[in-house]
């Protein structure tokens, strides 16, 4: 377990996109839907910064960027309220399994209920046995609902 002491947890600047990308990369490298495409994530991850509705929660350890978490507010016609969409959460593979995870995580939860949303909600690959096991120990329920895309 890391200490808390040594963690920084904070909301990312513009100044940070490029060391985010790094992590994307690391993500993207897991997940079989997508593709590594640095430009196209700078892009993603400056439109996140600068939108109000959405934030980039980072994990600093000892000033090195070790983690990250993505929440996006989407309006929910069932519950009538705003709810948060986690688009990528990753943490270093150094750095697993040392509480980090479950830091960002308290974070995101904190900011959410703070901003009225009642629901997070994600998509994580099948077959990723230690990302499922980790959602569902943060009582995080399975949905009948599979993602489906459609790209332009």
């Amino acid at each position: 377990m890391i200490l808390k002491n040594n963690l920084q947890v904070c909301e990312a600047s513009k100044d940070e996109v490029s060391d985010l990308v790094n992590l994307l990369k690391d993500l993207f490298s897991i997940e079989k839907d997508f593709t590594f495409n640095e430009e196209n994530h700078a892009k993603g991850l400056s439109l996140l910064i600068d939108e109000p509705n959405h934030i980039v929660i980072i994990g600093k350890f000892e000033e090195e960027l070790v983690a990250m978490i993505t929440i996006q507010t989407v309006i929910s016609t069932v519950k009538g309220s705003k709810v948060g969409l986690i688009e990528d959460f990753i943490v270093k593979d150094d750095f697993r399994d040392m509480g980090i995870g479950t830091h960002l995580f308290s974070y995101i939860k904190e900011y959410a209920k703070a901003n009225g949303f009642t629901r997070l909600q994600l998509v994580c690959d099948n077959d990723n046995e230690v990302a499922k096991e980790f959602y569902r120990n943060k009582k995080f329920e399975e949905s009948n609902l599979t993602a489906w895309y459609y790209h332009f």
